[in-house]
């Protein structure tokens, strides 16, 4: 007798969001600390740190799209197609995440650190964190076919993404930073492989709740291309349609816009307005309003279409940033105020386009009549790694520009200004260019979207 599937439930929900939780344990950790780690410990050059993201985005051209061809040629086993990624990846990611926060050896030689950082740096993020990402992004078309659904699925992942970057952000300068009157705050160097190996405990713990807790229902590796398929070709196929083409401009975009930000907080609160206690406010600021705006962009989506409703929120975000900029705010709470605004915003894209890219594997499906979840999945993966090496690298640049010296104590008036600016017009520059690629660029349109769903659903019985 054939098993009888369980029905789309809060369980899927919960488990997906697990999976988000667990990513950005490691994820957001390292957006947020490590070039503070490489400048102001091992005391690496922040264009060197900046260059280090650039090389190893190439590398993740052929380590995200390999991966997404490998899930796509997986049949599958008795835990599904996507799944058993999540098990099997879930220590080596946290163990490579730990790595890279190695106080210890910040007495050896420049040559070898900088060998060290880059060895650590592509483990973790070109090979172990894209081993488990890209399967479980992936997955979500595989828990459900139903639209309205994968929106939910979107939206607990925002969350689960939201929680964790909550605890790291709040948390964390607390664990790092010292207080004490009437001096700067003190960095505590040799926290930072508890506070990654804490981390990764729970990310590996997060990662198991999603393995548990999540039914794959659609049977993707029938859909798909199949063992046979032509990896070259598959890729083909897909990069360059318009639909996905205008997703991967709007990312790069978003993360260059959120990731900047996300790195610059620790020198924006501690030299620009010398309080370390706005990193963990910023924390706060820049999470929180997640939880807020996502069952909203739930609804949006659902009613306004996800196009339209992303729209809104990108140039919105964009306009309070450059409105930040040119206020040149010296009070740190109307600042952490107008950041949490222009996330309230922000957080309507980032619940939502993970819905987008099942609409894109769709079109996609239309278009070339197979399923290619896991190289579109890469694909926009490597793209969301490109923002956020340009985010690091562009951010590593900023600072060597303005005269940032980096393992120094304080800074001159003139470097503070130069980081608030640019935490401020840069994402303000970046979120409003991503508005505009959505508005002209991006076609699925909510009536575009139903049309394809309708189609979809015929073909399937």
């Amino acid at each position: 007798m054939e098993k009888r599937t369980k029905p789309f439930g809060i369980k899927d929900k919960i488990g997906y969001a697990a999976g988000d939780v667990g990513n950005n344990f490691t994820f957001t950790l390292v957006s947020s600390f490590l070039m503070l780690f490489y400048t102001n410990v091992w005391g690496i050059d922040p264009k060197m740190v900046g260059t280090l993201f650039f090389v190893s985005r190439i590398i993740d051209a052929f380590t995200d799209v390999g991966m997404g061809t490998i899930v796509d040629k997986f049949p599958g086993n008795k835990d599904g197609k996507f799944r058993p990624f999540i098990k099997w990846g879930a220590i080596p990611v946290a163990v490579a995440g730990f790595l890279l926060f190695q106080t210890g050896l910040k007495d050896l030689p420049m040559g070898l650190k900088i060998v060290i950082m880059y060895g650590t740096y592509i483990l973790w993020g070109s090979l172990c964190y894209t081993f488990i990402n890209i399967p479980y992004g992936s997955m979500a078309s595989a828990i459900t076919p139903e639209p309205d659904q994968r929106t939910e699925l979107s939206t607990f992942r925002t969350l689960g993404a939201t929680i964790a970057g909550l605890i790291i952000g709040f948390v964390t300068p607390y664990i790092l930073y010292q207080k004490t009157a009437g001096q700067p705050d003190v960095l505590l160097e040799g926290r930072f492989p508890l506070v990654a190996g804490l981390y990764g405990i729970l990310a590996i713990m997060a990662y198991f709740v999603c393995y548990g807790f999540v039914t794959e229902r659609v049977n993707i590796a029938k859909e798909s291309g199949g063992k046979n398929e032509n990896a070259l070709a598959g890729i083909g196929n897909v990069i360059f349609k318009k639909s996905l083409l205008s997703i991967i401009l709007v990312s790069i975009c978003l993360l260059l816009g959120m990731l900047l930000i996300g790195s610059m907080n620790a020198y924006v609160y501690s030299t620009y307005f010398g309080d370390s206690t706005g990193i963990a406010l910023a924390g706060l600021v820049t999470t929180l309003p997640m939880l807020i705006t996502a069952p909203i962009a739930m609804k949006m989506g659902q009613k306004l279409g996800k196009k339209e409703a992303t729209v809104i929120g990108l140039l919105g975000s964009a306009a309070i940033f450059f409105i930040l900029y040119l206020l040149k705010v010296k009070n740190m709470y109307i600042f952490l105020a107008g950041t949490g605004l222009a996330y309230v915003f922000l957080g309507i894209f980032n619940t939502l386009t993970w819905a987008m890219i099942t609409d894109v594997i769709d079109d996609l499906e239309i278009k070339n009549g197979v399923r290619d979840d896991g190289k579109v999945y890469a694909i926009y993966s490597f793209a969301r790694k490109l923002g956020q090496a340009f985010a690091g690298g562009l951010g590593g640049f900023a600072l060597a520009s303005i005269g940032f010296v980096q393992g120094a104590a304080t800074q001159t008036p003139e470097v503070a200004v130069g980081i608030y600016n640019i935490a401020t017009l840069i994402p303000a520059i970046a979120l409003g260019l991503g508005g505009l690629v959505v508005l002209f660029l991006y076609p699925l349109s909510k009536k575009q979207v139903s049309k394809n769903n309708s189609y979809l659903s015929e073909k399937r019985g």
